[in-house]
Formats: structure tokens, sequence, C-alpha cells
């Protein structure tokens, strides 16, 4: 009998950079056809690292020093022989984890898309540009004609991240390599991304390269697991043995981490005064204008909204990617106008406001962006970045500025030695940590956090969550915490509220809210909301 080889071998691969620091120690690890393989560690495990070996696109001054990368029976990779570039977008994929950063600005995602078939499926332009529409369709995108029209920067975080999958997807690779391929996107569209990736993977015998740190993915969808841990493979297996029955410690920490229980909320937070009114906010963007001296539709993104955010909790605001909440949130801190509506920051108008007063304003309002890596300057150090609204403001000396820099890194879990790096030396949940330190260094009073735990490992996830619950503690910090992590917002928020096609549907004490939710939509999120036990019993059942 003949055993089928496996579709991609990685034969010890060891990855060092230039100075001779190992950062990934010899790997190896199989996919087969029809399988879907996870990967998953925390963020700097090197997870990330290995899949850019496999598509030959490691960053300067990183080497990949021992192995070998077959293919399908054919060596494409190893340290005496260059990449073989061809394979790359035919039969080899990658859906990276920031969109942002690896689609190209001055181009419409419809252009980008069918680029990739004309070159690799030698399709005319006009047959590549029906095939990116029905692409962008198939992963979940409203309107994919319209959205093909667009730049990346006017989609959501979570269209963004559909409109990669539709790149990678495009050409029907033997392999494809997803690196956290659903972490900005909310869990209803989450799960039917994942179910088309699994039909994908069947119907043309592909193999999948799953890297997450989502367990309860990984729980549902995947047939076999490797766990890494600071560059080595600690444990791997099937997934049912692997998350019922792990061997390593290591393992069963990552596991404890992916079921946190809700932190016991403390003190009294009071209605009477809250920090930030809304009062009647709307907001709509204007569509492409189709023809000439013809006034261009308006999108409405945001019905009028009234909202209060009380002095000292932490407000979720949860929907779908789409749904209003990163628009909501901007306006709260003034970088997004307003059609109409008021916004009163504790006791003033912002709406009525001089420059002045909303300047000052600023300082009190901070918030985390969705994308860290869009989001930091990748010229500049990360101590240079922390470091400059505490000169712009003086809230330090000049000679005690460094010291609070390293103050704040270690808070987000990073260390001293970090502030000379640049951003493009750190993972992606790493650059969100560094993006979390400098909000926080100007000690605001209102923190909105844009998906800020969303490219986080779950013990990261944990620490960052307890950092908030902390600060709020300590401070009386009031954040609005803007999430499609459900197990996150139950861990963390005093109330929850749900934001539904730009309006409110349901709000409420986020047990309450959670465990009887009155709105169908709300009641579709919590059917969908991933859990490692729930996961293991759908795919006993499947």
């Amino acid at each position: 009998m003949t055993i089928a080889k496996p579709l991609l071998d990685v034969r010890s691969l060891a990855i060092h950079t230039a100075a001779g620091l190992p950062l990934v120690k010899p790997v190896s690890l199989q996919v087969n056809r029809r399988e879907i393989v996870a990967l998953v560690g925390e963020s700097g495990s090197g997870k990330t690292l290995s899949s850019l070996a496999l598509m030959g696109l490691l960053p300067p001054g990183v080497n990949m020093t021992g192995g070998e990368i077959w293919l399908d029976d054919q060596k494409i990779a190893s340290p005496q022989m260059p990449f073989d570039a061809p394979v790359r977008g035919k039969r080899l994929a990658m859906i990276f984890q920031e969109p942002m950063t690896s689609m190209n600005p001055v181009l419409k995602v419809g252009e980008q898309i069918a680029e990739v078939l004309v070159r690799h499926q030698q399709l005319t332009w006009k047959q590549a540009h029906r095939e990116a529409v029905a692409l962008l369709g198939r992963v979940g995108i409203v309107n994919p004609e319209q959205r093909a029209k667009q730049y990346i920067h006017q989609l959501s975080g979570g269209m963004r991240q559909r409109v990669m999958i539709a790149s990678a997807i495009s050409c029907k690779p033997a392999l494809l390599i997803a690196d956290e391929p659903t972490t900005a996107l909310d869990v209803t569209i989450q799960a039917q991304i994942l179910t088309l990736l699994q039909e994908l993977q069947q119907e043309m015998d592909m193999g999948i390269l799953l890297i997450t740190h989502d367990l309860s993915v990984v729980a549902r969808y995947a047939d076999r697991a490797y766990v890494m841990h600071q560059g080595n493979l600690v444990e791997q297996g099937p997934v049912a043995q692997l998350l019922t029955d792990p061997q390593e410690l290591y393992t069963r920490k990552l596991i404890g981490a992916s079921q946190p229980e809700p932190r016991e909320k403390t003190g009294e937070i009071s209605a009477d005064s809250p920090l930030v009114r809304l009062r009647g906010l709307t907001k709509s963007y204007p569509q492409a204008q189709r023809l000439p001296f013809v006034p261009a539709k308006r999108q409405t993104v945001l019905f009028p909204t009234t909202l209060d955010i009380r002095r000292g909790e932490i407000l979720g605001l949860i929907g779908e990617s789409g749904s209003g909440k990163t628009t909501l949130g901007r306006a709260i801190i003034g970088l997004t106008d307003t059609d109409s509506g008021d916004i009163e920051f504790d006791g003033v108008s912002l709406t009525l406001a001089s420059h002045g007063t909303r300047q000052k304003m600023r300082r009190r309002a901070q918030i985390i962006f969705q994308d860290p890596y869009a989001s930091l300057n990748p010229k500049i150090t990360i101590g240079e970045q922390i470091a400059e609204p505490l000169r712009v403001y003086k809230l330090r000396p000049a000679a005690l500025i460094q010291a609070r820099v390293e103050e704040l890194l270690k808070l987000v879990g990073l260390e001293a030695h970090h502030a000379s790096r640049l951003p493009g030396a750190f993972s992606g949940g790493q650059r969100q940590r560094v993006a979390i330190a400098r909000a926080l260094a100007l000690e605001p009073e209102l923190l909105v956090a844009d998906e800020a735990v969303s490219a986080l490992d779950l013990s990261v996830r944990g620490q960052i969550l307890a950092l908030l619950d902390q600060l709020r503690q300590q401070l009386g910090l009031t954040v609005l915490f803007i999430s499609h992590d459900l197990a996150a917002v139950k861990q963390v928020c005093d109330r929850v509220v749900v934001l539904y096609h730009g309006k409110i549907v349901e709000s409420g004490d986020t047990a309450r809210v959670l465990r009887a939710p009155q709105h169908p939509y709300t009641q579709t999120l919590l059917a969908a909301a991933p859990d490692i036990t729930r996961a293991l019993q759908l795919r006993r059942a499947g």
C-alpha cells in the first residue's frame, strides 16, 4: 500500500536574525490535502515568521538558516536555494493578519483581486472584474459591486479582512496559509468565512495551515494542531485529543486562558452624571457619484443615536462589521464629524464648543485603534512614539520621560529594552500592546478601545482586560469597549450596547443581556459566539 505524501512538508525549519539570534528553532510539520492544520501559540512564538518563510517573504535581516520546505513533492525553499517564486499566489497563497499593510492603498479593491486573476489565470480584465465581484459577495460583503469600486481605507476593519480572503482564494491554491484570518471579524461572519474555507478545502483538495490564537476556532474547524512556544514546537496531535487531554503545561495554560470567568465587578457606578452624553447623533457618507451634475447619494451608517456613558464604567459596544461601532467611537473623541446631534463631554457640548475647548478635551479622551500597524509610525521607535504625547503636554520632566515609557511598556506586558525597536520588529499582538501603552500615556479619563484585544493571544488578552479593569478602579477611567469578542465583553464590561445596521437594538447590564437577549440579532450573535466545549460538540455532531 502506497502512503500518500503530504501536500506541505516542512523539515527542520530554522530561522535566525542576521546577528545569529534564533527566532524559530528546528520545526517540522506537515499538511495533507483536504486537511486543516492549526498552528497555535502566543504573540512572538514564531507562528507568523514560520508562515512567512513558507511564502518566501521573511523580512530583511531575518533568514532561513536550516531545513527544507516541500510543496506537493517539490522542494521550493532551503538555505542553499532561492524561493521558487512562481508558486506564490498560484499554488500557495496567504491571508495576512493586517489588510491595511498588505493591500495596495492606491488601487480599488476590485482591481487588486482582478490583477491576481489576470496574472495567474490569464483572464481578461473584464472577466477578472466579474469574478472579483463574485468573490467579494462569496466572502460576505454586502453590495459587492459598490465595494469593488472603493479603496481599502474606505472599508471597515472586518470588510478589509474579507477582501484579503477573497484575493487569497481567487486562484484556488493547493495550500492556503491563513494568518489570523478572522481576527477582525464578528462572530457571525467568522463562522461564515471559516465554513467557506472548509468548503473550498474539500472542493479543491486544498490544504489549509491555520495560524490562530482562538482555540474555539481550532476546536471547530482544524483536524490537527501544533502548539508553538518561544520558537519551539511543544505539542502536536489531533485536535480533540489535544484540547481534552493536553500533555504540556503551556498547552493547558492556553486552554485555561480561552475559557475565562467573568470578573467580579467592584464599586458602584452612578447614572446621575454621565461623562459622555450622545443625543440624536447621526452620520452618513457620500457614495460614488454616478452621473455628472447629479448629487451623490449618501449611505447612512449611524441613525439617530442616544446614549450615556457613565463615569467609571466599562461600556461594551458590540455588533457586526460595518454596523457603525467604529464611527460612533471616533465621533465621540472628535476624529469624525457628525451630520447632526450633540456630543456632551463632562457637561460641555462639543458641538457648540470652541476649537480650543475641543483641543483640551483631546488629552482627556484617547483611542486605541483597531489596526496597530496603521496607527504607528513605521520609522520611529516605539519609545519615541510613547514619549511624544508626554513631551507635547509636558506631563513629565524631560529626565523622567524615559522612566515613564518603560513603566508603560511593562504595564502592557513588554520589556523596557523594546523601546528602542521599530514597530516592524514586533508581531501583530505586540504592536497592539504598544498602541495601548501610547493611549495610556496621557492618563485619559475616557478611553475608546476599538477592537483593542482582537489581535492579542488569549493570555495577553486576559492581561489587558485585567489592566483596563485595574485602571478603571485606580484612576476612575471610563472605557468604551468596542468589540465583537463576546467572551471579552462578558469578562470586563459593566453594561453592553448592541448596534445593528447603525441603530441601537438592545442595551443593559452585561449579565442580563448576554444571559437573556431580547432582540433576534443579539440572539444570533450569542448563538454564533465561539466556545471550545460547544465547538467540539458541533464537530462530533457534524
